[in-house]
């Protein structure tokens, strides 16, 4: 084999064990080499829950940026709430934790055609009951 082989071949050898490795690493810290790109911020505890904010996407892809409300008990997996399916979250505040209740401030785009956004406070009294919504005046 001439020198040029040899030194492509070692290269493809390198570049492999750098791959496994890389793998390796990823694997052993929780996550993927191509992650799904969702990140689920601190949980804050209220009512027996844990509570979370979740961003999925990471604006590079076509899809916008969006937010869920996760939640859990004791070592139960995270549950999606209900009232954040509805994909539109853009830009989320909380949740927090006051004398009324568990809280979160949720931006939805207000027609898909306009940048503008609608703000929202939804807040929930207990941890099983369905919370309000309460449009917030710019």
């Amino acid at each position: 084999m001439g020198q040029a082989t040899l030194a492509f071949r070692n290269l493809l050898v390198r570049a492999a064990i750098f791959v496994v490795l890389a793998a390796a690493l990823a694997w052993f810290v929780g996550g993927t080499l191509f992650g799904k790109h969702r990140v689920n911020f601190p949980a804050i505890q209220w009512d027996g829950c844990e509570w979370a904010a979740q961003v999925i996407g990471n604006g590079t892809r076509p899809d916008e940026v969006r937010w869920r409300l996760l939640s859990k008990t004791g070592e139960d997996p995270w549950t999606v709430m209900p009232i954040s399916e509805t994909s539109q979250w853009r830009q989320l505040v909380g949740p927090s934790v006051d004398d009324q209740g568990l809280w979160i401030k949720v931006a939805e785009n207000i027609s898909n055609t306009s940048p503008d956004l609608k703000w929202s406070l939804i807040r929930f009294v207990k941890a099983n009951t369905e919370p309000t919504t309460t449009l917030l005046q710019p």
